[in-house]
């Protein structure tokens, strides 16, 4: 720096020195560095910040200062080699996102470690939209390739209007409601039966960065058919390819989750209508309770009086009468110890308008080994698919409460309709708790 005759000079090449060393870049004609830093360095070389001004105003002065300065830190100039790996670099980072930032860092350091450098900013925004463009082509290639036709002309299928439906399979598909119902669940598994048997290959998905299987899946979900169809053929393949896969993972999350809900709605329902046929009874056992309580004090002056009781009874009160809220009581307390198994499995018709197509659609795995929650549920498919007809004397049972067995067990022989019930709720129990 000294070795420069002006303070403008030795200003401009003190400047230059900093840039070039960080962030790594010469300094333009047009290119005004930050004022703190003018500041910075004219007080650490002793000439005013005026100075910078009068530096380079012949270009030329300035190119030689960057030649000199390249050579005595050990730089080169950008070229087209440089282009060429920061396009690979710029590339890799890219298979995994498409925002600028991340691509443009990883270019920036690449050059820094080699030692070149940076070009202007307009060269870095095309060698990071140039690795962007690859990295989506590549994508795009890796998902298709090695598809077969069937496989292609499925997806392309889901595209067109569906007569019988009115709109595209696509549509469709991805158009359900999420209210726990039987035949919203029928509805959900007619969907995921649907996309299984497209037949795409599961592990296509598995071929790219999960960032840029997310990216295309985001994508896919806020476009129209319409504007898929009219993707060039590569990306629509991807995105589909993608929707798809991300389809069959939403379609079974919401297909659990409704029957979680539903189980659970059966239940709270059943408990409802318990109460309810209780309250109904209010009248009733108050009637009953006040016989209840002129019967004890007939008795009571009965036995003060050294009366026979029952004569007391029939004398205030009358047998007959007695007799005749006997009914009355043996109701009441039947709906009191009713069992709330018993009412949910008043609606056993329709649980089975979706249970034997749900236990069907899934492969259940337990974390408890020899789970006899999973044996039972063996059972039921068997039942379902006509294998066997009627339930063993003794089905696995080891994993419903003890006050259910009872109930269950109560005639001898298994009852299906509240064994199923039972069964069916402590596999909601279980998947929520993730145990299964």
């Amino acid at each position: 720096i000294n070795t420069r005759r002006r303070a403008a000079n030795r200003f401009g090449c003190a400047v230059l020195l900093c840039l070039l060393r960080y962030p790594g870049f010469s300094l333009g004609p047009a290119v005004q560095p930050p004022e703190a830093m003018i500041a910075f360095i004219a007080h650490q070389l002793g000439i005013p910040a005026t100075a910078f001004a009068d530096y380079a105003q012949r270009d030329q002065t300035r190119r030689g200062h960057v030649i000199e300065l390249q050579k005595y830190l050990g730089l080169r100039s950008f070229g087209l080699s440089d282009w060429r790996s920061s396009l690979r670099i710029g590339g890799n980072v890219a298979w995994a996102t498409d925002r600028g930032e991340p691509i443009v860092l990883a270019i920036l350091a690449h050059l820094r470690l080699s030692g070149v450098v940076i070009p202007s900013t307009m060269v870095l925004e095309r060698i990071g939209l140039a690795a962007r463009a690859r990295a989506r082509k590549k994508t795009f290639e890796v998902l298709a390739a090695g598809m077969p036709d069937a496989e292609r002309n499925a997806l392309l299928g889901l595209l067109t209007v569906d007569p019988e439906l009115r709109r595209s399979r696509f549509a469709w598909l991805r158009d359900y409601s999420e209210s726990p119902a039987p035949a919203n669940i029928v509805s959900l598994l007619d969907r995921l039966d649907y996309v299984r048997a497209m037949g795409i290959d599961p592990t296509r998905a598995g071929r790219i960065h999960a960032s840029r299987l997310a990216r295309l899946t985001d994508e896919g979900a806020i476009m129209t058919v319409q504007h898929i169809a009219d993707l060039e053929p590569a990306r629509r393949t991807a995105i589909l390819i993608a929707q798809i896969s991300s389809l069959e993972t939403r379609l079974t999350d919401v297909v659990l989750a409704m029957f979680e809900k539903y189980i659970g709605t059966l239940f709270s329902r059943a408990r409802n209508r318990d109460e309810r046929r209780f309250q109904a009874t209010r009248r009733d056992v108050a009637k009953a309770l006040l016989l209840f309580r002129q019967t004890i004090a007939a008795l009571h002056q009965a036995k003060e009086a050294g009366e026979d009781g029952v004569s007391a009874v029939e004398r205030e009160i009358g047998m007959d009468q007695l007799e005749g809220v006997l009914p009355v009581i043996g109701a009441v307390v039947g709906v009191a110890r009713q069992d709330i198994l018993v009412t949910a499995a008043e609606r056993y018709a329709v649980l089975r308008r979706f249970s034997p197509r749900f236990l069907s659609a899934f492969e259940f795995r337990s974390n408890v080994p020899n789970d006899p929650v999973l044996a039972a549920l063996e059972l039921l498919r068997a039942l379902n698919r006509g294998i066997i007809r009627t339930l063993p004397k003794r089905p696995p049972s080891a994993c419903l409460p003890l006050q259910w067995r009872k109930l269950i067990f109560a005639g001898g022989s298994a009852d299906r309709r509240l064994y199923e019930t039972a069964i069916l709720a402590v596999l909601r129990d279980k998947l929520r708790g993730s145990n299964i």
